[in-house]
């Protein structure tokens, strides 16, 4: 098949998914219940592979959330990005001076609820009794836990059991559910889903957008989620995580760049979510934390990552300042002196990542420091920096050599006595492409170690934001439950810390 066929099929099956998308679109908590007995909004006849396509492309985020949840709170709060307020623009990113943007901080929730999980539900309702649709089912259970599991770690505890089964069981109002419980579930949903799996069963195929039906490949998927979630549970079920990282390890988890779950976006079709969270924010650059770390290890990423538009020298713009307190820093407020992502990175067809191998091997280093399996935890962090700096491949920029990589590593040796430490800065480093997953797992580890800001007016005394507050729309409509999971978990502010993330 032509590349211009294929370009058309592609955009083509982007129109009727959103069509679909349209159609099923709802909020989290419907304010107008329709007739119980007759819902004219059912889709009784919408093909398997038509819907999921739609499911594995909406949970790749859209440019809305994108840039007010992840790059505006989750990507600036650990300090990879940084901005200045401006007395024109006001703040882009207010992470990197943990001031309070309710409707920033809800954008996330309130997309998910909209659009992913009443789609998953009624995707997973229709094809659990199907005894041909077994491969739907299982991709639709591991694709669920994709998304569920990022919107309980950025909120704590969130609607999950019941969420978007409005139009299954007459459930528009869900109750919130402890994350304890919710992490439960997916783990066991992960394990069921993978043996779900059936080669002799009817396969999506190319409707499968992110390994185009190939089973081995998602049950890779499945178990390096699978070690994703058990380390979260590092700081709260010590036990539990050696069981689930270990479990993990003996399925199979992801072995190369090629295992990455990730979509390619194409001009005129989906675009990656990236283009839209920078494309018109001109005041958003790399932060100095991030950049002057990659300067002093010397890493061979910087050139790939950073864009400085004047043409000088890499430069990161330091958090926490404006235009009048940037005065006295190096460059002023002169943004165009400063590191900007590099464009080719976030072009409209750029690939966009859910999970990367470059994560797995890191946290396999990290659970071969605790003795949870005979690997060598020099090699998977080896490996894993390697993966992380080759995936750039997928960008069509140019890559350092495979010696360039050889002396980055042998000038930055793995030191166990500082084994933690050197895997969570690389973690760190190696999810400036993974939106959420680099804010999650600094809340577990700690790593990289950060000096806080404290800009005038920020709501957390001067503390990097442990998590985002609930919709607003929620206290209106579901008040009740979400007035539960705030006596449960805490006050819905940024410094109560969701149950994993233990002191």
């Amino acid at each position: 098949m032509s590349k211009n066929m294929k370009s058309i099929l592609f955009k083509n099956k982007f129109l009727v998914v959103t069509l679909i998308i349209i159609m099923l679109t709802s909020t989290a908590c419907e304010d107008e219940l329709t007739e119980i007995n007759e819902n004219p909004n059912e889709i009784t006849n919408l093909d398997y592979g038509i819907q999921l396509t739609n499911i594995l492309l909406s949970t790749t985020e859209g440019g809305y959330e994108m840039f007010r949840a992840s790059l505006g709170y989750c990507f600036a709060s650990i300090q990879q990005l940084a901005d200045l307020e401006s007395p024109v623009s006001g703040v882009f990113l207010p992470g990197d001076k943990y001031l309070n943007d309710p409707l920033f901080a809800a954008s996330l929730f309130d997309e998910v609820y909209t659009r992913e999980h009443k789609n998953l539900a009624d995707f997973l309702h229709r094809t659990k009794d199907d005894e041909e649709a077994v491969n739907y089912h299982a991709m639709g259970r591991i694709w669920r836990v994709m998304s569920a599991h990022r919107i309980t770690d950025i909120y704590g505890d969130v609607p999950y059991f019941n969420s978007g089964k409005g139009y299954i069981d007459n459930n528009w109002f869900p109750a919130y559910d402890a994350q304890e419980e919710i992490y439960a579930d997916m783990l066991n949903e992960l394990e069921g889903a993978v043996l779900q799996l059936d080669p002799n069963k009817k396969n999506p195929g190319t409707n499968d957008i992110i390994y185009n039906g190939d089973l081995d490949k998602w049950k890779k998927l499945a178990y390096s989620l699978m070690l994703r979630l058990g380390m979260r549970l590092t700081k709260v079920d010590n036990g539990a995580a050696e069981v689930w990282v270990k479990k993990a390890i003996s399925g199979g988890v992801m072995t190369s760049n090629d295992d990455i779950a990730k979509i390619i976006h194409e001009i005129g079709a989906s675009r990656n979510p990236f283009f839209n969270g920078f494309e018109t924010r001109d005041q958003v650059r790399l932060s100095a934390t991030f950049v002057d770390w990659m300067i002093n290890m010397n890493d061979p990423r910087l050139d790939m990552i950073s864009y400085v538009e004047s043409g000088g020298p890499h430069k990161g713009l330091p958090n926490g300042y404006d235009y009048e307190t940037i005065q006295d820093y190096p460059g002023g407020n002169d943004l165009t002196t400063y590191s900007n992502y590099n464009p080719e990175l976030r072009k409209w067809e750029s690939p966009s990542f859910r999970q990367t191998y470059a994560e797995v091997e890191l946290l396999l280093a990290e659970a071969a420091v605790y003795s949870w399996h005979g690997g060598d935890a020099a090699e998977h962090y080896e490996k894993g920096v390697r993966a992380a700096i080759n995936q750039f491949g997928l960008f069509g920029v140019e890559l350092p050599s495979d010696s360039a990589i050889d002396d980055y590593l042998n000038n930055n040796p793995f030191d166990p006595a500082k084994g933690l430490e050197m895997i969570g800065e690389q973690y760190w480093a190696a999810t400036i492409l993974v939106s959420w997953e680099g804010y999650s797992n600094w809340r577990r580890t700690g790593f990289p170690v950060l000096t806080p800001t404290n800009y005038p007016g920020n709501v957390t005394n001067g503390q990097i934001l442990r998590r985002l507050t609930y919709s607003g729309t929620e206290y209106s409509l579901n008040a009740e439950n979400v007035n539960a999971a705030n006596n449960r978990q805490g006050p819905d502010d940024f410094m109560t810390r969701v149950w994993w993330d233990k002191e």
